[in-house]
């Protein structure tokens, strides 16, 4: 007999659900193996130890203590309407002055001088920026030519982090044989 179905036979004889026959089984296997006749003892004692102890009940007004300690449901339902109406006005609020600018600054923005002059000031921005990142990528690519090896070294990094990466998500998501049994 395996010490697994020892260890199961043993739970159902201090529950009084085991059968004459395996109840007999227990004993030869108790009788053959000290360390299953061990164990069998150290579980008789705290079943034992266990029985012996006296139920403990909660005092008189522990419901009522309890129940005092809670918060009150309706501060907590004013307090969360409070939140929500504040998460609302600050979703809505932008808004509302947004719309209210437009109104506002609506004959100023309609001005044909107004216009082209924020056009210009958003092209030369963008050709700014477009000079900017012209500017690093050529950079880029004089490194590149003149250093190739940091491309090379750049790419052994890349393979490293994206293999140990892979290592790692599938040591994270892996299920150990305790949580499958």
């Amino acid at each position: 007999m395996e010490h697994e179905e020892t260890y199961l036979l043993m739970m159902d004889a201090l529950d009084g659900e085991l059968a004459e026959a395996q109840h007999s089984e227990l004993e030869a296997h108790l009788r053959a193996c000290p360390s299953c006749l061990q164990e069998w003892q150290a579980l008789l004692a705290v079943h034992t130890l266990l029985q012996q102890t006296p139920a403990l009940s909660p005092a008189v007004d522990f419901a009522q203590r309890t129940l005092a300690r809670l918060p009150n449901r309706r501060v907590r339902i004013w307090t969360l309407t409070a939140i929500y109406a504040l998460l609302l006005l600050g979703g809505i609020l932008p808004l509302a002055l947004a719309v209210w600018l437009v109104f506002i600054l609506r004959p100023v923005l309609s001005e044909p001088t107004i216009l082209s002059s924020i056009s210009q000031s958003i092209g030369q921005a963008l050709q700014v920026m477009g000079t900017i990142v012209w500017a690093l990528l050529a950079g880029l690519g004089e490194m590149v030519v003149q250093q190739p090896a940091i491309v090379g070294w750049l790419l052994v990094l890349l393979g490293i982090i994206s293999i140990w990466g892979g290592v790692s998500r599938q040591l994270i998501f892996q299920t150990s044989p305790r949580q499958t049994s």
